[in-house]
């Protein structure tokens, strides 16, 4: 047998299940941390405002004053810290270990299927 024979039945052995009914995935849970996520949350309060808000800005939305922000658990591989902004929308901005950002709107983040943005308690 040639290589892309040997390589073709490969592959459609493992597309094939053993009948037992639908297959079972392997759920692996992550702890998702990276230098960018740990320095954020290292920051004074104010210092964390002002780097979610040029976050949101470098989106092209708008936030005059982020009155409160907090961490919002994980989505994927991204940690979703939530930025509430002074008379505008409120923002989830989701951060990547690599330090890659995306800003939603938290008006949007349902529709999306994504986490709903919270404030935190206290």
């Amino acid at each position: 047998m040639n290589k892309v024979t040997v390589t073709s039945m490969l592959l459609i052995l493992a597309a094939c299940d053993n009948g037992s009914g639908p297959a079972q995935k392997n759920v692996t849970s992550i702890k998702v941390e990276g230098p960018y996520i740990e320095k954020l949350r290292s920051l004074s309060q104010q210092n964390r405002d002002l780097a979610l808000r040029r976050a949101v800005q470098d989106a092209g939305e708008t936030c005059k004053r982020i009155t409160s922000s907090n961490e919002n658990g994980t989505y994927k591989n991204m940690t979703i810290w939530n930025a509430f902004c002074e008379g505008g929308k409120d923002y989830a901005v989701f951060i990547a270990p690599n330090g890659d950002t995306q800003v939603r709107g938290c008006g949007d983040v349902a529709e999306l299927g994504l986490p709903a943005c919270r404030k935190a308690n206290g």
